[in-house]
């Protein structure tokens, strides 16, 4: 489907005009036919046919043009406005306090949670997590809303593929893009929406920018099966698996680690808490652990492939990659082998580290 060049925006009128001709070759009988007709509404309405059955979009400028005016002011005043037009070829969807959708997210059918849900809850945790928010805009004013999670690579790239990404896909019919970058290990999973946006920033209050203040919403919070859910998508993402096979993690908003700790202490979970000047640590011992990896689920493979290859093997293995464990489970390497790369690896990383130290000055 042929779509308009992003520069469009950018152009002035004129130039704007030649795109019809030079990019579509838009059938001079069919323009000729539109601009024949008497009814000037009719007339608009058949140009906007054309151009979306071409290539999928209504533009105001383009519409006037092939109607045969050179300014899209006829459009405001015959239809009031652009999203009035476009509402005869595609409805907008529930209207949503709050939340706005774009057209883009109208022509993609982006959904919006109608109320909370596990899977919403853990969405959610994933976000408070891992995940952020931002709106910027460019140099024109024109501004984008995007939604992205982080990880690691070489750990989490299936469980941001095989897990993550279907999930988003169920709560909000859309599908997320991902940015890979081998020197950095990262992989960032994102989308843009203004619809999803605003839902996560004004209906579950979960900040654009920095999560300093991020916290649990009140809508999870009611509930205790989606707090134990919201839970279960931060220790996913932002928390690790020690070598006792313990759940660790460091958290820089109070407001959400006061939340995760009364949250562990209604379902009888034992941990250490510690406040610090900037952040919070949680300690969960290897026995509570293992209930919230088991019972109440988790999903990420880089977490759950450690508790595996323990029950398995009797043994946690340190510099391991989530894929080599995987492939010991499913008998592709042998225990033997893993432990030697896993022993390489711990040499090499503590001779760097040595060579680091060496090159510090007295004073640094």
């Amino acid at each position: 489907m042929l779509k308009i060049p992003k520069i469009w925006r950018e152009l002035p009128i004129d130039k704007k005009l030649e795109i019809p001709n030079t990019k579509f070759n838009i059938s001079k009988g069919e323009i000729f036919r539109i601009r024949k007709i008497k009814n000037k509404r009719k007339k608009f309405i058949e140009s906007v046919k054309l151009q979306f059955k071409l290539f999928g979009e209504i533009h105001s400028y383009l519409t006037a043009w092939i109607a045969g005016y050179s300014s899209d002011s006829e459009v405001r005043v015959i239809f009031g406005s652009t999203a009035k037009m476009r509402e005869i070829f595609m409805k907008s969807p529930k209207k949503i306090k709050f939340v706005n959708f774009s057209w883009s997210d109208i022509k993609r059918d982006v959904k919006i949670p109608e109320k909370m849900s596990i899977e919403l809850a853990e969405e959610t945790g994933i976000h408070l997590g891992d995940g952020s928010l931002s709106v910027y805009s460019d140099k024109n004013k024109w501004k984008t809303y995007q939604y992205s999670i982080s990880g690691d690579l070489k750990n989490e790239s299936l469980y941001h593929e095989s897990f993550i990404a279907p999930l988003v896909k169920k709560l909000y019919n859309l599908n997320l893009s991902f940015s890979k970058r081998l020197i950095k290990n990262s992989i960032e999973s994102k989308l843009r929406s203004r619809a999803i946006v605003q839902f996560k920033n004004r209906i579950l209050g979960l900040p654009v920018g920095n999560k300093k203040m991020a916290r649990i919403p009140k809508q999870i919070l009611r509930n205790n099966e989606f707090s134990k859910k919201c839970l279960i998508g931060i220790f996913d993402t932002d928390f690790n698996i020690t070598s006792s096979l313990s759940i660790s993690g460091k958290l820089h908003s109070l407001i959400l680690a006061e939340q995760i700790h009364k949250i562990l202490n209604q379902n009888n979970i034992l941990h250490v808490f510690r406040k610090y000047t900037n952040y919070t640590r949680f300690y969960i011992p290897k026995k509570y652990a293992l209930i919230i990896a088991k019972e109440w689920h988790l999903h990420n493979l880089k977490h759950l492939s450690k508790f595996d290859v323990f029950n398995k093997f009797g043994i946690f293995i340190p510099f391991s990659t989530t894929q080599e464990r995987l492939d010991l489970l499913n008998g592709d390497i042998s225990l033997k082998e893993l432990i030697k790369i896993s022993k390489l690896r711990q040499i090499s990383f503590r001779s760097q580290r040595l060579c680091e130290d060496s090159n510090l000055g007295p004073h640094d």
